[in-house]
């Protein structure tokens, strides 16, 4: 890395979960009149070997040019892991890099003071959501159900993104909890924005009064199940069944809702996520006992 140059680094890394409003925080601080954020959300810097394997100067040059009075920093979801994983690899398997130090270690020594922010949410249901997600593509079978998706195409990490215990541990572990922001999904993305907003802003040196358009607006529109299963089945058609009048009609009745998810699928996950509460309070607080861990 060059020695003369200054290099414009994040203050801010929101590194996750998955499915838990990381897109909605995202927009709120691009609105707020303090930060300058990078044209990229996601950059996997230190999420991805490859990525990683650029060097630092490629990474610093997605701040390029931010003024060092404004706020920055970057989103990926990646980053709430314990190890970079092999982006590019063409075995249909997720891989590890195991040469490279943990993945908060990497951090911690690239980006010594930057502010952590997490976002959890019900892993249950955070698997669910991220399961329709993968499901609206249209490329996987829609009957295959979550455990079979998730032990067939492991690279999709439908399970391995919901594993906080280990993920936060390794976190904590390693940068000082004052550095570490921890919110809650259900309390500050969805019941009390507001509230929710005011701890993220204050957390990275914003005026935490301001208040954004749209505050409890989300971000991405999810399909409902019977959409993604006429989508699925609709081949050459999918243009017409995304389209409205038809795409209205599916969204305003799911008619299909009781075969999206099954009893033996919930049951799975209820299973990988449930023995982790404790340890989760421990590190998180009470904000675990607002999941229901699928029993709604």
């Amino acid at each position: 890395m060059s020695q003369n140059k200054r290099f414009r680094k994040p203050d801010f890394l929101i590194i996750g979960a998955q499915k838990a409003g990381t897109t909605w925080l995202w927009n709120k601080l691009s609105q707020h009149p303090g930060t300058v954020l990078p044209d990229e959300k996601e950059i996997h810097f230190f999420g991805s070997s490859e990525l990683y394997g650029r060097g630092p100067e490629w990474y610093f040059a997605k701040f390029d040019g931010i003024d060092d009075q404004a706020v920055t920093g970057e989103a990926s979801t990646t980053y709430l892991s314990d190890r970079p994983a092999f982006f590019y690899n063409e075995v249909n398997k997720l891989e590890y890099d195991e040469s490279l130090p943990l993945l908060p270690e990497m951090v911690r020594t690239v980006l010594p003071d930057v502010k952590v922010i997490v976002c959890l949410r019900d892993p249950v249901r955070r698997a669910v959501s991220a399961y329709f997600h993968w499901m609206r593509k249209g490329k996987l079978p829609v009957s295959a159900g979550i455990e079979k998706t998730a032990l067939n195409h492991p690279r999709l990490r439908l399970i391995e993104m919901g594993d906080y215990e280990r993920h936060l541990g390794a976190w904590l572990r390693v940068f000082p909890r004052e550095q570490i922001l921890i919110l809650s999904f259900e309390a500050d993305v969805i019941s009390d924005p507001r509230s929710g907003l005011r701890k993220l802003y204050d957390f990275v040196g914003l005026k935490p009064d301001f208040v954004p358009e749209d505050e409890k607006e989300t971000v991405h529109k999810s399909w409902n199940w019977t959409r993604i299963v006429a989508n699925y089945y609709a081949g050459p058609l999918r243009r017409i069944v995304n389209k409205q009048p038809v795409a209205g009609v599916l969204n305003r009745h799911d008619f299909l809702r009781r075969f999206a998810v099954s009893s033996e699928d919930t049951e799975y996950l209820r299973k990988q996520y449930l023995p982790q509460k404790d340890a989760l309070r421990e590190m998180a607080g009470k904000i675990v006992d607002l999941w229901k861990y699928g029993e709604d």
